[in-house]
């Protein structure tokens, strides 16, 4: 079967059309800057030398989306958003089900 391309439909766009994306524009202008800042809060925070920065990574290296993987912790997406920059601390049995949800075994060296 051959491949479709997608086909542009160049039209003037109504009044309500570009009051709506006019709108949409300033939304991401204001939203931009707390996106930023949380994405340097979330890189910082997984750059860590500490157990919950190895899970950071973990779970950015997942597969699993974050809805997906909060789900089978038992957690909200939103405190699992909130671990990632480095807001939120997660209890110890969170972390348990998260490191085991991520196919990690703590285990001492000996």
């Amino acid at each position: 079967m051959a491949e479709r391309e997608a086909q542009r439909i160049h039209r003037p766009l109504s009044s309500d059309e570009q009051a709506r994306l006019l709108a949409y524009q300033r939304q991401v202008s204001d939203e931009l800057p707390d996106l930023v800042a949380r994405d340097q809060m979330r890189k910082d925070a997984g750059e860590e030398t500490t157990l919950s920065g190895e899970l950071r990574r973990a779970i950015h290296a997942s597969d699993l989306s974050l809805s997906v993987l909060a789900q089978r912790v038992g957690i909200t997406p939103h405190l699992l958003d909130d671990f990632l920059t480095g807001e939120r601390t997660l209890r110890s049995d969170v972390m348990d089900r998260l490191s085991a949800a991520l196919g990690y075994e703590l285990s001492r060296s000996r």
